[in-house]
Formats: structure tokens, C-alpha cells, sequence
């Protein structure tokens, strides 16, 4: 019996282990944007405003943004869902300038995304992606 009981522990030990290393907090998605050429350089002006309002933005990751002619991809990665919050918060201002000048063409989430976020992901039309796998190095690896 003691054998038995002593078995199950390190089964549910063993779980609890690799449901812990699968479950992740962090936030990550990437967003699409058209933007027109004739707005290129007013959107890297503004690009660079956001970027440096982040620099200190606790629990950011990543805030980048890649071009490819008129279309911007912007990869954002927090480390959990507070983060995030508190970087829209952060980004608000900067927001009716964003949309008069770029189009949203998609937003498809990287990660699990917890139920307290996907409401507001939903409501951008994010397209909410299902985790795969992954695998990190440095900060982003635990």
C-alpha cells in the first residue's frame, strides 16, 4: 500500500512537472498593418515615439515593428497579462494617430491566451492562435 501511494506521488509529481513547463504566463502576438507609402515616413516618426515610451515598460519583452513595402509587422511580447494591460494603457495616446494612418489587417495571438484576455483580443478581431510549442533562450525561457 505504502508502495502504491509512493507510486501515484511521483506520478502526480511528474504531471504537475511538465503541466508547469508547458504553461505559460506570457502574452505574445503579432499585428499587420497596411501602410500607405505616402504615410511611411509619419508612421516611423511615430513608430519611434511608441518604441521609446516602452523602454522602460515593466514587463515587456518585445515591441518591435519590421516593414516589407507597405506592409508593417509589429511583434509584441509581454510577460503576463498585467504587463500587457499596463502597456495599452502606455500606448493609448498614441493610438487615433496609429489608425489615421495605418490599417489593422490582422492581429493573431502567439500564446495561450488567458480568459481574462481574450475578451479584448476578441473584440480587435484577433485571430487567437493555438500554442503549439516553443522554445526560448534568456529572459523568455524559464
Amino acid at each position: 500500500m505504502v508502495l502504491r501511494f509512493l507510486k501515484t506521488c511521483a506520478t502526480v509529481l511528474c504531471l504537475s512537472v511538465l503541466i508547469g513547463t508547458t504553461a505559460r504566463a506570457d502574452v505574445a502576438f503579432l499585428v499587420i498593418l497596411k501602410v500607405p507609402q505616402a504615410n511611411e515616413d509619419a508612421f516611423d516618426a511615430l513608430a519611434e515615439k511608441m518604441l521609446d515610451a516602452s523602454k522602460a515598460d515593466e514587463g515587456l519583452l518585445i515591441y518591435e515593428f519590421a516593414r516589407t513595402g507597405e506592409t508593417v509587422y509589429g511583434y509584441e511580447r509581454y510577460t503576463d497579462d498585467a504587463a500587457h494591460e499596463r502597456h495599452q494603457v502606455l500606448i493609448k495616446p498614441f493610438l487615433p494617430e496609429l489608425i489615421e494612418l495605418a490599417e489593422f489587417e490582422r492581429i493573431v495571438t502567439l500564446t495561450d491566451i488567458s480568459e481574462r484576455s481574450r475578451p479584448g483580443f476578441e473584440a480587435m478581431g484577433a485571430e487567437i492562435g493555438a500554442l503549439i510549442g516553443g522554445v526560448a533562450q534568456g529572459s523568455l525561457g524559464d
